[in-house]
Parts: structure tokens; C-alpha cells; sequence
């Protein structure tokens, strides 16, 4: 049991991400916003590093979400070449991430707490997914 408790919270911390990204996702395609407790999550979602020819960046996080949640099902089912895969998205994942936060520091000048959010799940991602992969 202790074995699978590590990879669960992985789990967990991806389905978080999922949620999040889902949140974000569906808030820009109804023009809204959620609800921030520090000021700038507005700028931030409006600007024009929010999207991508014109397809939100949440959109590309709903389903990197999605792929690694299939990842580490199947990295528990032993499949090694899902955990090589699982090694590679979080490494890309973390890359972006670390240019999204750079953006929202140095460029626009606000920050979106829900984006820091999903941005700190993914540094947790990548050091849990390369953590649990290196002592298999």
C-alpha cells in the first residue's frame, strides 16, 4: 500500500491541475473571470499571451492534464514507456510554465493567482514525476 501512495498523490496533484485549467477553459469562452483575491488575475487572462491563435493556454493545460493523468495510470500498471513519456511532458510542462511566470512578472505586470496555482502544481508534478520514476 505504501508503494502506491506517492504515485496517488501525483495523481491528485494532476486531477487539481485538470480542474483548474478546466476552470479557466471554460471561463474564457463564457468572457468571464474568477474570482481573485490579489489583483491582476483580469490582466493577465486578457492579455494577449492568455491565448494562442486565439486558443486559450488553460485549453493546452486541461489536456496535458488529461494525457498525464493517463500517464501515471498506466506508469502504476508498469507500463515503462508511459513513464518515459510522463518524464517528458513534465519536463516541457515545467519549461512553459517557467515562461508563463516569467511573462506575468517582466511583461504584463500582474499575476493570476489560479495560473500560479497550476504553475506551482507543475513544478510539483515534475520533481514527484522524476522522484518516483528514478526509484523504480
Amino acid at each position: 500500500m505504501k508503494r502506491y501512495l506517492f504515485p496517488v498523490i501525483l495523481i491528485i496533484l494532476a486531477i487539481a491541475g485538470f480542474f483548474i485549467s478546466s476552470y479557466l477553459t471554460i471561463l474564457h469562452y463564457q468572457d468571464a473571470f474568477p474570482p481573485c483575491t490579489i489583483a491582476g488575475c483580469e490582466r493577465v487572462l486578457t492579455s494577449s499571451y492568455a491565448t494562442l491563435y486565439s486558443i486559450p493556454i488553460a485549453l493546452g493545460g486541461t489536456i496535458y492534464f488529461l494525457v498525464l493523468l493517463v500517464l501515471l495510470g498506466l506508469s502504476l500498471q508498469g507500463f515503462r514507456w508511459a513513464v518515459i513519456l510522463a518524464r517528458v511532458a513534465v519536463t516541457v510542462s515545467l519549461i512553459a510554465s517557467i515562461y508563463l511566470v516569467y511573462l506575468q512578472a517582466a511583461v504584463i505586470g500582474a499575476f493570476c493567482q489560479w495560473c500560479l496555482t497550476v504553475e506551482v502544481i507543475n513544478l510539483l508534478l515534475f520533481v514527484g514525476v522524476w522522484r518516483e520514476s528514478s526509484r523504480s
